[in-house]
């Protein structure tokens, strides 16, 4: 499968058989991440596998968190996504170093990394799903993976520029998103796209 042939077919899978993958593909899919670009070549994403029993407790987590919180429509989706992460075979959560404050290289890299990883999944005949619904369950995650939210050293200095030049410069934490991995149980049509021409602005 060439790269174009992987580009233009792949979907986002919400179904998955109950096969289970293997270790040496789930390290090919890994080491496809870790070979995507990096800000200052610093590679700033971290991957937390989870199969089995760990799965398990990670999206009890995620369930029990959610019903903690108020309900908003933003959140209607969770559940779902929480439903497709039990039903996959093996869950992803990809995390990111803070470095600096949340300018936007730490979350653009692991972005570039997330792709990567959907992409060699599907030359590989495998499905997967890039799920965000994670972020509301951030704390608890974090809490679940005993990790502290660091606050990056820049981010002070990073806040105070902005402010200065009349940028607004956010703080984004470590989690940045699950994949779900699996072989896929559905065969989705693709959504329909805007056209090149309907996204793009040429200058000459």
């Amino acid at each position: 499968m060439n790269i174009d042939d992987v580009i233009r077919n792949r979907r986002s899978i919400r179904k998955y058989k109950e096969k289970p993958l293997t270790k040496e593909q789930i390290v090919e899919i890994l080491d496809a991440g870790n070979r995507a670009p990096s800000a200052k070549n610093r590679v700033q994403w971290r991957f937390h596998v989870f199969e089995g029993e760990a799965k398990a407790k990670l999206i009890q987590v995620c369930r029990e968190g959610i019903e903690k919180l108020p309900k908003i429509p933003l959140m209607a989706s969770t559940a779902n996504s929480y439903n497709i992460m039990d039903q996959a075979p093996v869950v992803i959560l990809v995390l990111q170093t803070c470095e600096w404050g949340g300018i936007g290289a730490e979350i653009q890299s692991v972005s570039a990394a997330i792709q990567n990883m959907l992409l060699k999944a599907h030359s590989m005949g495998l499905g997967s799903l890039w799920i965000n619904d994670v972020l509301f369950v951030e704390p608890q995650i974090l809490d679940f993976l005993k990790i502290t939210k660091e606050d990056s050293e820049f981010k002070d200095m990073l806040l105070e520029f902005g402010e200065k030049v009349g940028i607004e410069i956010g703080y984004s934490g470590p989690l940045v998103a699950a994949i779900a991995l699996g072989y896929p149980d559905e065969d989705p049509k693709r959504e329909p796209r805007k056209t090149v021409e309907e996204v793009t602005i040429w200058y000459e």
